[in-house]
């Protein structure tokens, strides 16, 4: 008996099949027509043509490779910061300070240009991960990861370190081991790398 629905694990395109199938998508192809032809599912096709999107990277035009990346993870980021794509793409890490299991803020990190964008939740200073500060630099940054971690200061640092697994102090490395943590408050840090996003 033939699988006639289609069912079970998606077939997987690779790069240039999917850059095909969008270019004929975008001259009139249908979806249905394009499964039948790709021998995929028309939910498959669907998301492939909806859900995925081709970037090209421009830093080595002679051999100039193709990057498919999940846009359905971009459009949740552009309905929170209310910002283009392009612009968030440089920003590579996005950390979200919750209390317990609700987003407080959202921080998007670019670490190349050193900079970062913020989005509150909430209007109270106290709720927020740099108080009333709505445009934080990057040493507000780099103090707020302090801030969520062991303090430097802290008597036999060295074996705090070791139980980490790290050779120095180096706050974002702590935040990562810790999810930032602390004993006797309710916040901390989900980190996502955005190339986890990259399908």
């Amino acid at each position: 008996m033939g699988n006639e629905r289609n069912a079970g694990r998606k077939r997987k395109l690779d790069t240039d099949t999917i850059a095909r199938i969008i270019d004929k998508h975008n001259k009139g192809h249908s979806v249905s027509e394009l499964a039948r032809e790709y021998g995929v599912s028309r939910q498959t096709m669907s998301f492939y043509i909806n859900d995925v999107a081709i970037d090209i990277d421009r830093e080595n035009e002679n051999s100039i490779q193709t990057v498919i990346r999940s846009i359905s993870y971009w459009r949740k980021l552009n309905k929170i910061f209310g910002m283009n794509k392009d612009i968030l793409t440089d920003y590579n890490l996005r950390l979200d300070y919750m209390c317990n299991e609700t987003v407080n803020t959202h921080i998007l990190v670019n670490y190349k240009a050193e900079s970062i964008i913020i989005k509150n939740n909430y209007e109270h200073p106290l709720k927020c991960a740099f108080g009333v500060k709505k445009n934080p630099s990057w040493e507000d940054y780099l103090h707020f990861l302090e801030e969520r971690c062991v303090p430097k200061s802290r008597d036999h640092m060295s074996v705090v370190l070791d139980d980490y697994g790290l050779d120095f102090f180096d706050p974002m490395s702590i935040v990562e081991k810790t999810g930032g943590r602390m004993s006797g408050d309710s916040y901390h840090i989900r980190i996502y790398s955005l190339e986890e996003a990259y399908a």
